[in-house]
């Protein structure tokens, strides 16, 4: 199929909004996907999506890869190229405009001088009139022209905005965890290197949580998937009610959460990790179609504080070996890396 400068901004502007629609995270190749979706030259991609959307199946992570690797993969580069043409395509549609202004001015500035020439040369009251005739045309064509011109560029600026919309939207689901609404691990190490920097730059203090929800296999096995995610997203509603300001609470991985804490020094991060620890102990959760309790539900966190000059990963790593030292100690504690993997004290339920 041959994709034109032309037809290309409207399949941009179908992708993004489908995209939204169906919960599909913003990533390169989840737009590779539906762009080529929208294109409609991939007659067993559009008949996959077709069938799966009537089916109201979710578009899930693993759900997205399938559809890349399966219908996009081997024509990727062909099919993301196309993507920068739109704006491209909006560049020169707005540079003509402008040269187009230019050129109306310019012609019309041309006639205006010829028209005051003809004023000057005038013998009668009737080369006069043609006279004023000839200028009042002129300012017309010149109003008309200016007129259409805004109207152009109004509508450019409307499809510019509605465009910024949709990818600032697109922009937020790719860096949020569909299943908490935390932030994902690309946003998190989006935030870490950026508290480092400050870190770096300003002397900053900087911490850095690493949770994991304490036997949370036995969980799945007693009560199901959809229990052991419900379980999830009551651990991200405690981070996230629990941290304010600059921090950034994110699902790591799989029941493994992370709370990135600028300008914050050790004994601050360790008394909200306790607070956050104690939050998730004390809480009665029950299922919601038998009112059967689900038992104590505990997390285990891992402290680590930035050292300046360091690497990203290793400042993660030593987060992670203090979080391993709690599940060794016995879990449902905090320990802090600085304390040389002795755990924080703590009463257990």
């Amino acid at each position: 199929m041959t994709t034109t400068v032309e037809n290309t901004a409207e399949f941009v502007r179908l992708a993004l909004p489908l995209m939204n629609r169906h919960g599909v995270p913003m990533t390169p190749r989840n737009y590779a996907v539906w762009f080529e979706y929208v294109a409609g030259g991939n007659a067993a991609l559009t008949e996959e999506i077709d069938r799966r959307v009537a089916a109201q199946q979710p578009f899930t992570e693993a759900a997205n890869d399938e559809l890349y690797q399966q219908f996009v993969s081997e024509c990727d580069v062909g099919a993301f190229q196309r993507i920068r043409v739109e704006m491209r395509q909006m560049l020169r549609e707005v540079g003509a405009s402008l040269m187009n202004a230019g050129q109306d001015a310019e012609r019309f500035g041309g006639r205006l001088s010829g028209t005051m020439q003809q004023l000057e040369r005038s013998q009668s009251l009737d080369d006069l009139r043609d006279a004023v005739r000839t200028l009042s045309d002129e300012a017309r064509e010149m109003r008309e022209s200016t007129h259409a011109l805004k109207a152009h560029f109004d509508a450019k600026t409307r499809e510019i905005q509605t465009l910024q919309q949709e990818l600032d939207q697109a922009r937020r689901r790719a860096l949020t965890d569909t299943l908490t609404g935390l932030a994902n691990r690309e946003a998190l190490y989006d935030a870490l290197e950026r508290a480092m920097g400050d870190g770096n730059d300003l002397g900053q203090p900087l911490c850095l949580l690493l949770a994991d929800i304490d036997h949370f296999k036995r969980v799945n096995d007693t009560h199901g998937h959809l229990v052991g995610d419900r379980v999830i997203r009551f651990v991200a509603q405690t981070l996230k009610r629990m941290t304010k300001g600059k921090d950034t609470a994110a699902r790591f991985g799989g029941e493994e959460f992370a709370v990135v804490l600028p300008d914050t020094p050790t004994n601050g991060a360790v008394a909200l990790a306790e607070n956050i620890r104690k939050a998730v102990a004390e809480a009665r959760l029950v299922r919601s179609d038998t009112r059967e309790p689900l038992g104590q539900i505990t997390i285990s966190i891992g402290v680590g504080c930035f050292r300046p000059g360091e690497e990203r990963d290793g400042f993660i790593e030593r987060a992670d070996q203090a979080l391993y030292a709690a599940k060794q100690a016995g879990r449902n504690r905090v320990v802090d890396e600085q304390t040389g993997g002795d755990p924080v004290e703590l009463t257990t339920r």
